[in-house]
């Protein structure tokens, strides 16, 4: 299973226990948490290393869960994104991003972002349908989904209670389907772009004709001159 993916300037990389004090530190940030997963629980640092500790234990097939660091190649760590309630059945999962500095927002980072987690979703985990919940005061990210060929699929009234202002708020649901992520002609052009490749179309399985592969001869002397070479490289010094 693919754990890690790479765009131009961005790489999705899997959330590991040491990424535990660069976690916690977004997670204090109420102003990133505001966008990204308002009421979220903080745990201290202890906690979360535990907790990645422990998903690193499962399969995310098994947990439902799967998160990474979103990583600028100058930067460093610029966000998180996360694949979660992942149902086998339904073939489906939740989707979350957020980018922790403000100025990070507008530069297309979430756009990249967002792209290479498409591209994990549709073309490596074969689900067929995400779906994101925006809540309504974030307007930039409702435009965002919209743009990414998600459709809203409704409003669900006053569902979310928001404790740092104590009122209840509407929350956007958007999903978007495989058929129409592989049609979506936006994201064809943004990912030739961003990523330099067509992210809606499946991954290529290379079919080797029967003259491009090995005969059973070659095959049995090959094996043997990499086992020679197995051997001398594990001989002490």
């Amino acid at each position: 299973m693919l754990f890690s993916n790479q765009g131009r300037s961005l790489q999705l990389r899997r959330t590991t226990p040491p990424d535990a004090a660069i976690l916690l530190r977004a997670y204090q940030d109420e102003s990133f948490m505001r966008l990204y997963h308002a009421n979220h629980a903080q745990p201290n640092e202890e906690q979360l290393t535990e907790l990645l500790r422990e998903r690193e234990r499962y399969s995310p097939v098994d947990s439902g869960y799967l998160e990474w660091l979103i990583l600028h190649k100058q930067h460093g760590p610029v966000g998180v994104a996360a694949l979660g309630d992942y149902s086998p059945i339904h073939q489906r999962a939740e989707f979350l991003i957020g980018l922790f500095d403000k100025q990070h927002r507008s530069l297309g980072y979430g756009t990249e972002a967002t792209l290479l987690v498409l591209d994990l979703a549709f073309n490596a985990y074969h689900l067929n349908k995400i779906y994101a919940y925006v809540y309504e005061y974030n307007q930039f990210a409702q435009q965002n989904m919209l743009k990414f060929g998600f459709q809203h699929e409704g409003t669900l009234e006053k569902h979310h209670y928001w404790l740092a202002e104590k009122k209840f708020i509407d929350l956007y649901i958007n999903g978007i389907t495989v058929t129409r992520f592989r049609h979506h002609e936006k994201i064809r052009r943004y990912s030739l772009r961003l990523l330099g490749r067509d992210v809606t179309q499946p991954y290529e399985i290379m079919k080797l004709s029967s003259n491009e592969k090995l005969s059973a001869a070659t095959n049995q002397w090959f094996l043997i001159g990499l086992q020679k070479i197995i051997n001398h490289d594990n001989k002490p010094c």
